[in-house]
């Protein structure tokens, strides 16, 4: 679709959704990749000042290292599930729990031994989100939906009624299966899967990896119910 652009963001995929008011941001990247979004935005002759909202999937380092120079750049306000507002305000997560045997394994190393007291600039977000929030206001047709799971807070965004960006509630870097390595709670991330599953979107933009399509969604959702 041309009015949705993949970023790159180091570790993660930011994605530019282009309406009729400029444009929507979501996820934020690593540190220091703020850059990559001003490179995208002057392919289209923007800039970053073009961003009217910025929306966090969830608050982890790679979705939200960049978002205090971007938000700084653009003035563009915060949305953010209300469970994860302090997190972002303290600039401080855990790592999620493995969902798998070798990410179990790294998810306990980092908490034991790579954690620091600041992981990423401190942000108070502008708009708190709970169940859901409408973004017609904001020049497109769509809703950011609570998808709990990967965390407790995790946000998906339902674009047109067919193109979902899922943030890390999925992941495309494994053949034949969508499911995230790391994830907080399974149950409800199912229970998430499920939800997200009812709107039968077309495409899918994950946090990591490339998109894909509704039938290997619902392939990987079987093996799980």
């Amino acid at each position: 679709m041309d009015h949705i652009i993949r970023v790159p963001m180091g570790k993660s995929n930011s994605y530019l959704i282009k309406g009729n008011k400029g444009y929507i941001l979501i996820d934020a990247g690593t540190q220091n990749k703020h850059e990559n979004i001003k490179c995208a935005l002057k392919r289209f002759k923007a800039n970053l000042s073009d961003i009217k909202l910025i929306i966090i999937t969830h608050v982890h380092y790679d979705h939200v290292g960049s978002l205090y120079q971007i938000k700084k750049e653009s003035t563009a306000p915060v949305l953010v599930h209300t469970s994860e507002q302090a997190d972002l305000a303290n600039g401080f997560t855990y790592f999620p729990k493995g969902t798998m045997a070798f990410s179990k394994a790294i998810s306990n190393i980092s908490n034991k031994f790579f954690l620091s007291k600041k992981q990423f600039q401190p942000i108070k977000a502008d708009i708190i989100i709970d169940d859901s929030f409408n973004l017609n206001t904001y020049g497109v047709e769509g809703e950011v939906i609570h998808t709990p799971g990967h965390t407790r807070g995790s946000i998906c965004i339902i674009l047109e009624g067919k193109y979902c960006f899922t943030g890390d509630t999925m992941f495309n870097l494994l053949p034949g299966s969508v499911y995230p390595p790391f994830a907080n709670d399974e149950e409800l991330l199912i229970e998430s899967w499920k939800k997200i599953n009812s709107y039968n979107c077309l495409k899918y933009y994950p946090g990591h990896g490339k998109e894909f399509d509704k039938e290997k969604f619902k392939i990987s959702l079987a093996k799980r119910t």
